[in-house]
Order: structure tokens, then sequence, then C-alpha cells
């Protein structure tokens, strides 16, 4: 790995080699996303608990990129496009992040090696996100395990990709990918201890890392929640001295 990128990977990994990065990205899409209302106010919110990096747009960078605390990673969520690569470069983010839910056949999935040739140009770190789904958008767990080692083939340096239910299952995906591996949050979960025991078996089972989204953003206190993964991801914590955090 060249210095530009590993300048940029020990913003978003800490030296243990793990991360927790919030993924903010969702208002890109065209909803209305409750608990990102105020991007600023819940990134300071997340930054104050302790979070390594967080995900977001292009225009969230551009607007408020003079108040995102200092010390923490800014990855950038781009379109399968290579010029945007040059964009996040400009703007001195941490990371790109492009995103694919569909069939590992999709020809959408070819365009991640030119891609991954302009981040190593750049000395960007490039996180794949490929979530297995069949025709009627739901998750293929049997293979997440080829996703996330296409995104390794494919040059990505780390990958996101979905749980696939079982921590056997993981630990396996973990072994084949020589690329880290961070886990999305999914939707919104009823209970505290749900969001908890997730993480702690994703780090349990050779989880480079969460990237967990609404689960914190959307969370009665984001900061809290921020703290209480943080304690699971770097301090190996309990599900119970977790919760602690959140009183």
């Amino acid at each position: 790995m060249d210095a530009g990128k590993a300048l940029r990977m020990k913003r978003i990994f800490r030296e243990d080699g793990k991360t927790l990065i919030i993924a903010m990205d969702r208002g890109g899409r065209g909803k209305d996303v409750p608990g990102l209302e105020r991007p600023l106010e819940t990134i300071r919110k997340v930054a104050e608990g302790g979070a390594d990096a967080i995900l977001v747009n292009p225009g969230i960078v551009m607007r408020f990129h003079e108040a995102i605390p200092r010390d923490l990673g800014i990855i950038m969520s781009i379109p399968m496009n290579p010029l945007y690569v040059e964009l996040a470069a400009r703007l001195g983010v941490h990371g790109v992040k492009t995103t694919f839910f569909g069939s590992l056949e999709d020809e959408e999935l070819r365009k991640l090696g030119p891609l991954a040739i302009a981040c190593q140009d750049w000395g960007i770190p490039f996180l794949a996100e490929i979530v297995p789904q069949d025709e009627n958008g739901r998750l293929e767990p049997q293979a997440v395990k080829a996703a996330a080692r296409m995104a390794a083939e494919l040059g990505a340096d780390f990958v996101k990709t979905a749980y696939p239910g079982s921590p056997q299952e993981f630990s396996e995906v973990v072994a084949k990918t020589f690329i880290p591996v961070v886990v999305l949050g999914g939707p919104k979960m009823d209970r505290d201890e749900e969001v908890l025991r997730t993480a702690k078996i994703v780090m349990e089972t050779g989880g480079a890392g969460l990237c967990f989204g609404r689960n914190v953003f959307q969370h009665r206190n984001p900061q809290a929640m921020t703290r209480a993964l943080v304690r699971i991801v770097h301090e190996k914590a309990s599900i119970e001295e977790a919760l602690k955090e959140l009183g």
C-alpha cells in the first residue's frame, strides 16, 4: 500500500486494525431520513461518542468540511464513476465507498475494477459495499462469501457487506477474504441488546469492524450508542458492559 492510502487508512482504522464507521449517506437516496435532518449535529454526537469515521455524501463534505471534528475519518459515498475519485482527493477525504445491492452476475460490478485503479492512482482507500440479493431484494446469505471475495479480487481495500446469519458462516467469509471485512447494520433494530449482540458476534468472529447507520443515528442517544459500540469494537467489552453506556 502506498503512502497516500496508508496515511488515510490510519484515519479510518485504529492501531488495533479495527474500526467503527457511522453510515450517514442515506440522505442521498431521495428519501426523508429521520436522524439526519441536521447532519452536522449528528456528526458531532457520534464523534463525541468515539466513532472512528463517518460515511457521508459529497454535499456534506463540501458544506460542513470546516466544522467536521478534525480527528474523524471521512469516507465519501460515490457513484461507480472513477471521476469522483479525483473529487474525493481534492476534497481531502480519507476514503471512498461505492454501493451495490443485487446479483453478483450484474454487469454493474465490472465498474469496480476501473474504480480501484483510480483509487490507486490518487492514493484513496476504496471501500466496496457489495450485498448479494435475489430478484425480490432479499439477502442471499450463501453468496456473501463470494461477494466479499469479489471486492478483494477487484481491488477494494476493504469491503462492507451483510452479516450472513451465523457466526460460522461469517467466520468463513473472513477466512476467504484477504482484505478487512466490515458489516453493515441493516434495518433499525427494536432493542439495544440486538444491536450490541450483532456487533459482538461480528467482532468475535473476525470482523474488522462495523459500518452502522440507522441503529446509531436514529437511536434516542446516538452519542451513547456510539460509545457502547466503541467498547465492543476496540475494548472487547461484553454486551452487559456495553449496555452500561446506554444508562
